[in-house]
């Protein structure tokens, strides 16, 4: 070992972590591989003679032999599918085990999560490991003396690792507190146990019962550990990842629950073996160990899950690739065996070689259909419904008719394109009344950075959504980005109409304001000024009455003063009248109501000259555009005179046929314009209100060439009108 490579062991502990990874790779490996090799050659295609047996087992290798053969197998077939299944289930341990370390090496969980993964996959049954018991088919002359050690030593790190995992996952801290005391007494004796087997310091040994007690009391620890982690520490994200965990380890445990069922329950039970047979033992072997294997694959898809789909690393761009290519080997691997045995025992065909040949050209028919097939189904896992737009579109619209309330629109379309593309994180964004903005709704944790896409709807932009990538080193696609364009104008559309509803909501309240205003004010002037004043009218007349013949002169006087309070009462009530609508509507029309009021609000002291143009106007409009009309006009020329300080108001009625039907108004000055202060006041906020009241549009624009220009379209009912 060079000094430099010790320095940098000095500098970087976790250098001598990822030295000790390479030596636990390569160990690994090394006992796998020897381990399928002893077992292949030393009893799958050796003679139970030679084979490193006590004389008194000897005969039961030979029966054993004789009932593979019995059940249609030869050893060496038999054999040979195991060790493909083994290394079918430990590929997707070790892969995801170097993709862990090529991308986050350099952190302490994942350094011993890569390292728990390898000896996880060339374990095979965790319960029993593999190396352990296989390697005891070597030969005395080939018994190499190291190996018992390192099936302990591995033994030892494999338990070592499920502990840590149980207690660490997924965050690598211990909670609660107390579980690291849990963890350290439970390797303590995980220690004892595999080293010091005939010791005292083996509890299995001595004390066998309390050694039971122990296990079970540190399993329900484990297991108390993992459901307080999830219910009260994890977040949500933590959350998905332990039950993708908890699945494959609940089918490893039914696995390893019906095999303990079978050879120790049931015997307990009924006294009776339901495995009697040599033959029967053949099959249970392939089904049961089958069946183990297929549910260490599930495990690793449900730990590439965990570990890539929700984040705890961030590298899910390799796991499409890894779940197609891993399901795809298995399959492969099932369909050889399946067609080489189904051809064998059709033709009855002992030539391997021909049945072999046979299941590869129908593998290599099936391969590319089945990788396809395999590829869009773990694309839809990932990315959602991102390969089918037309599912995305349904489920969205779906969404948006079941949705029954207004205020769960957006948060729900946000999740639903959470959902359907698998994006972590969603969030619409709408301009807020400061000129800033705001977030309506959103669906996952804020991730920066976040793409923005406007939301534009008939070329006005009324917000954006806000879509986070997958990961930071995964940037979505040309096909996604379209994709998420047509999503945009979707979600623009229903943002404009959320926002239609909000107007129309405040539209209502409004015009009820104004509605209740208007009612207290009439209720004010006729109680508080007509109200009084006819009740003192009786009372004049009374005193008046009274006095004629006494003192004619004050009789008079008060007969008098009834009149002119009878004369200002008709002038209020006439007010009153006029407030609510103004008269010269009824009596003239719109046109020359509008002429008669322009010419006594005209000062001949200004230079201003207004000119009105409306000669194609009709005259049945309907009353609410006519007075509508009449006080937006009005209160428009008001401000030309009071603010513009211009030579020229022109304002211009003109009628629209085309259906819809509609009047259109335009006032334009030469002024000076007018100012933000202004164009907020309460005069400009009441036109606008007007306007939208009848479903109209109110704009003010810059004059063509300087000053003010006031746009006013007033929708009119289908009908005719005289022009």
């Amino acid at each position: 070992m060079s000094a430099s490579y010790l320095y940098q062991l000095k500098r970087n502990p976790l250098a001598l972590g990822r030295l000790f990874y390479v030596v636990l790779l390569l160990l690994c490996i090394g006992i796998f591989a020897l381990a399928n090799y002893g077992q292949a050659t030393q009893w799958a295609f050796g003679d139970c003679d030679v084979i490193y047996f006590p004389p008194e087992y000897r005969p039961n290798c030979m029966l054993w032999r004789d009932a593979i053969t019995n059940a249609g197998l030869t050893p060496a077939a038999f054999e040979s599918y195991f060790i493909m299944l083994r290394v079918a289930a430990a590929l997707p341990f070790v892969f995801l085990s170097l993709v862990l370390m090529r991308r986050r090496g350099g952190e302490l969980r994942v350094l011993l999560l890569s390292a728990f993964l390898l000896l996880v996959g060339i374990a095979g049954p965790i319960y029993n490991p593999f190396w352990q018991w296989s390697t005891a088919w070597f030969t005395v002359e080939n018994q190499i003396q190291l190996l018992p050690l390192l099936n302990r030593t591995l033994t030892f790190l494999l338990n070592f690792g499920t502990v840590l995992f149980v207690f660490l996952f997924p965050d690598g801290s211990f909670v609660p507190k107390w579980a690291r005391w849990v963890a350290l007494a439970w390797l303590i004796m995980q220690a004892g146990d595999v080293f010091f087997p005939d010791t005292p310091a083996s509890l299995y040994t001595l004390y066998s019962p309390l050694a039971i007690s122990l296990n079970t009391t540190f399993t329900l620890c484990g297991i108390g550990a993992f459901i307080w982690r999830y219910r009260v520490h994890a977040n949500a994200v933590q959350r998905q990842q332990i039950k993708w965990i908890t699945a494959g380890a609940l089918l490893l445990a039914l696995n390893y629950a019906l095999d303990y069922t079978v050879f120790e329950i049931y015997p307990a039970v009924t006294n009776e073996h339901l495995i009697v047979t040599r033959e029967q033992g053949v099959v249970w072997e392939l089904i049961q160990d089958t069946l183990w294997y297929i549910s260490q694959i599930v495990f690793a898809v449900c730990m590439g899950l965990a570990v890539f789909r929700h984040r705890l690393w961030d590298i899910d761009a390799i796991l499409s690739r890894t779940l197609v290519y891993g399901t795809l080997t298995l399959l492969i691997i099932t369909l050889y065996v399946v067609i080489v045995g189904g051809v064998g025992a059709i033709l009855h065909s002992q030539t391997t070689a021909v049945n072999g040949l046979i299941a590869t050209g129908i593998i290599a028919v099936l391969f590319q259909p089945l990788r396809d097939r395999l590829q869009r189904g773990v694309n839809r896992l990932l990315y959602g419904d991102r390969d089918d737009p037309a599912a995305v579109f349904t489920r969205l619209a779906h969404q948006l008719q079941t949705t029954d309330t207004r205020a769960a629109i957006l948060p729900n379309l946000a999740h639903t394109i959470a959902q359907t593309l698998k994006i972590p994180y969603v969030a619409i964004q709408l301009p807020a009344a400061n000129s800033e903005t705001q977030l309506a709704a959103t669906w996952g944790e804020n991730r920066e950075p976040a793409q923005h896409i406007p939301l534009i709807y008939r070329t006005e932009t009324v917000g954006n959504l806000l879509v986070a990538q997958r990961s930071p080193h995964e940037p979505f696609n040309q096909h996604e980005q379209t994709l998420l364009s047509a999503v945009a104008v979707l979600t623009a559309t229903t943002v404009r109409a959320v926002q239609m509803w909000d107007e129309l909501q405040h539209s209502r309240q409004r015009i009820i304001t104004a509605r209740e205003e208007e009612r207290r004010r009439l209720r004010r002037d006729l109680h508080d000024g007509l109200g009084p004043a006819l009740a003192s009218l009786p009372l004049k007349v009374d005193a008046a009455v009274d006095l004629l013949e006494h003192n004619r002169s004050t009789s008079v006087r008060l007969l008098g003063e009834v009149k002119r309070q009878a004369q200002q009462l008709v002038a209020d009530v006439r007010q009153v009248v006029n407030d609510l609508r103004p008269p010269a509507l009824d009596e003239l029309g719109l046109i020359e109501a509008l002429r008669s009021a322009i010419t006594h609000l005209h000062n001949h002291t200004s230079p201003l000259q207004i000119r009105l143009d409306a000669d194609a106007v009709p005259r049945n409009l309907p009353a609410a555009v006519e007075a509508a009309s009449y006080r937006i006009i009005m209160e428009a020329v008001t401000n030309v005179v009071k603010h513009a300080h211009a030579l020229h108001c022109h304002i211009a009625l003109h009628f629209l046929e085309s259906p819809p039907p509609s009047l259109q108004i335009r006032i334009e000055d030469d002024g000076v314009g007018l100012s933000e202060k202004v164009r907020a006041n309460v005069g400009l906020r009441s036109m606008r209100e007007r306007a939208e009241e009848l479903g109209g549009s109110f704009e003010i624009q810059s004059g063509t060439t300087v000053g003010t220009c006031v746009l006013v379209s007033l929708p009119l009912p289908e009908g005719s009108y005289e022009i």
